[in-house]
């Protein structure tokens, strides 16, 4: 089974399909219902598109690294670039209306924090990881069958033994 997996783009906006093929390989994979595919896609292309254009300045030499990782919490993306890196924790709000230059505060990194169901910011080396608790959600699928399973098959054996 895919354990990791990674894509390496040029931070140009026109590589961005290929993040597309990547998110479909990995949900093909572990059988993502479409809701949890657009959340990864729609997460991921933000941060892609902030390394592009801020980290990397849109500098084509540069490049944009997505590592994907299957963990026992669930599907972990890392994202990162090769530029200088930002303030996580001093991003403004872009919900916040008492904000003077509102027009200039992007709206990527809300996205990806309301669509993710983890996202941690390494300062040291600069990048990005966005989590997603799938895998948690179809081990509880999986019990609640079972135990759905083992219910029918008590009543079941009750009657045959009647």
């Amino acid at each position: 089974m895919l354990r990791s997996k990674e894509l390496k783009m040029k931070s140009e906006l026109q590589e961005i399909h290929k993040l597309e093929d990547f998110v479909e390989q990995i949900s093909d994979v572990f059988n993502i219902n479409s809701t949890y595919y657009s959340n990864i896609l729609v997460a991921l292309n933000e941060a892609v598109i902030n390394s592009i254009i801020h980290g990397n300045k849109s500098d084509k030499n540069k490049m944009v690294t997505v590592l994907f990782e299957a963990k026992n919490k669930g599907l972990f993306f890392t994202v990162s670039d090769e530029g200088t890196g930002f303030d996580f924790e001093n991003y403004p709000d872009p919900t916040d209306i008492t904000i003077q230059n509102y027009t200039e505060i992007g709206r990527g990194l809300y996205l990806i924090k309301s669509l993710s169901d983890s996202i941690v910011y390494d300062t040291d080396r600069k990048l990005l990881e966005i989590g997603f608790t799938i895998s948690s959600i179809n081990k509880e699928l999986a019990v609640s069958r079972i135990q759905s399973l083992h219910e029918y098959f008590k009543t079941a054996n009750k009657s045959v033994e009647v």
